[in-house]
């Protein structure tokens, strides 16, 4: 019977309990063989919860072999290992019952081929989410506590302008931060500074955040509307049925009345700006990039003079709003041009690409066929070899003990070949199968652009494409630039 076999473990487990997903692998393939199955593949999720079964590849990688029917069992160590949720595990016991595959729990000693076998499994599922739920809601009230008492939960780093020592329980001032924080404030409240203003200023500075990276609006936001630097202390920002404010227990860096000014100031400034959504005419938006910072590049509008008419699409460095790039402007069509200008300078190596490429890949189909063929030389020999043990056991030559021992070997040995050709012959279905290639691309690209509309190019580029790099180089005792695509970034790569 072709068997799955599935381990998980999270990430807390193996650190606090030693869970091992090898020692887990191992005990499975050992149970295999004296049920005398075949192992059709091994399903690792390492280091991940469980949950629920969205976020973990290897078992929707089981999932999807089940529904095509290459396999007719699985094996787990532990009901826990394959799901916490009852109603993933409903779900899995459905599709193992509708694609008439077997389910078995080495621990447990559970068989779904069984009415019982089933009752026990659901019961087993509801314990077990009934546990996940009650350790989630605990460390919830434990965290609600502890905020309630006036102590921080900041789990990863204390709020800038402050630290707090593994172990420590009140975050302290860090004084050369926290002139910083008050700076900020007072560039906001009494100098009338925006946030990108402040951020723009603090970057010229050479300033960094705690994350020591650079500064932007939304970072000069939070700080301003942190409660921590008037003492207290925030719970549940992003569940409002949770969310509360306290007293904390660590000292504050500004005064209640500068802070209520803040909050007031930045309520009156608060404006809804709709995002810009790619259009027709901005097909390339969220697929340029600036070559020089590696910032993504954003569309804006402009009209030249009423003669000229219609609205000029450029694109600008988000990074040059806040200081950190000093990247030019560019125009949408000089980024087409430079575009063509790329994919016409590189299709000059497509055709040795295209050689080169299907000279690799000839070796390694060579090189899989080669296995096959040993692997299946050794299959021919453990079957013989099979036959001669069963010979000397009917004629008297060897013990009923050995028989089995030396039986259970050539089995496991049949086994890990079996397994060894499955992935090898799918392996090569998968080289011998048509692959979009770069120069395969290049060439579209050089034959067709032209002739697609906007919405086409943008269908293209969403294809194909994840980054455009773009730089327009400065040209001395000119205005424009000259703009040129550095590289481009393809899905297929």
């Amino acid at each position: 019977m072709e068997t799955a076999i599935y381990c998980r473990v999270s990430t807390e487990e193996q650190a606090t309990e030693g869970f091992s997903i090898r020692a887990q692998e191992q005990k499975l393939k050992e149970y295999v063989n004296v049920k005398d199955w075949s192992v059709y593949n091994v399903y690792l999720d390492e280091g991940i919860s469980g949950k629920n079964i969205t976020e973990r590849p290897a078992i929707n990688r089981m999932i999807t072999d089940i529904k095509a029917g290459r396999v007719k069992n699985v094996l787990v160590f532990k009901i826990d290992r394959l799901t916490r949720s009852t109603a993933d595990l409903v779900y899995l016991i459905d599709l193992f019952k509708e694609y008439d595959c077997a389910f078995n729990s080495l621990m447990e000693s559970i068989d779904t081929a069984t009415a019982s076998g089933r009752m026990f499994i659901k019961i087993i599922g509801i314990f077990a989410e009934f546990e996940r739920e009650n350790i989630a809601e605990r460390t919830r009230v434990g965290f609600e506590r502890k905020a309630r008492e006036g102590y921080t939960n900041a789990s990863r780093h204390a709020s800038y302008g402050y630290d707090r020592a593994k172990g420590q329980k009140i975050q302290t001032i860090n004084e050369n931060e926290a002139e910083y924080v008050r700076e900020i404030f007072d560039m906001y409240v009494n100098q009338g500074m925006s946030l990108t203003g402040i951020a723009r200023k603090l970057n010229i500075r050479g300033i960094p955040t705690k994350g020591n990276s650079n500064w932007n609006a939304a970072c000069i936001g939070k700080v301003i509307t942190n409660c921590n630097y008037i003492g207290n202390v925030r719970y549940s920002l992003h569940e409002s049925a949770r969310n509360f404010e306290t007293a904390g227990l660590h000292e504050a860096i500004i005064t209640p009345e500068l802070f209520n000014e803040a909050q007031i100031m930045i309520d009156k400034n608060k404006k809804i700006t709709p995002t810009k959504k790619p259009t027709e005419k901005n097909f390339m938006a969220g697929f340029v990039y600036c070559a020089k910072c590696g910032g993504r590049l954003s569309p804006h509008y402009t009209r030249p003079n009423k003669q000229k008419g219609g609205a000029i699409i450029s694109y600008s460095c988000r990074n040059k709003d806040i200081s950190v790039c000093d990247a030019k402007s560019v125009t949408a069509s000089k980024i087409e041009q430079a575009l063509r200008e790329y994919f016409k300078r590189v299709d000059d190596l497509t055709v040795s690409d295209k050689v080169e490429l299907e000279e690799q890949k000839q070796k390694v189909r060579q090189n899989i066929e080669e296995q096959i063929n040993v692997f299946t030389e050794k299959m021919s020999k453990v079957d013989t070899r099979k036959k001669e043990v069963m010979r000397f056991y009917t004629s008297g030559n060897i013990e009923y003990d050995d028989y089995c021992e030396m039986k259970k070997q050539l089995d496991s040995d049949k086994d890990f070949i079996n397994n060894e050709l499955i992935k090898l012959k799918t392996a090569l279905g998968s080289e011998n199968e048509a692959k979009i290639t770069r120069a395969d691309v290049v060439t579209d690209f050089i034959e067709n652009w032209d002739k697609l509309s906007n919405i086409e190019k943008r269908q293209f580029l969403t294809n194909f494409v994840k980054k455009i790099y773009v730089v327009n180089n400065p040209i001395e005792g000119k205005s424009i630039g000259n703009t040129v695509i550095t590289n481009v970034d393809f899905y297929n790569e």
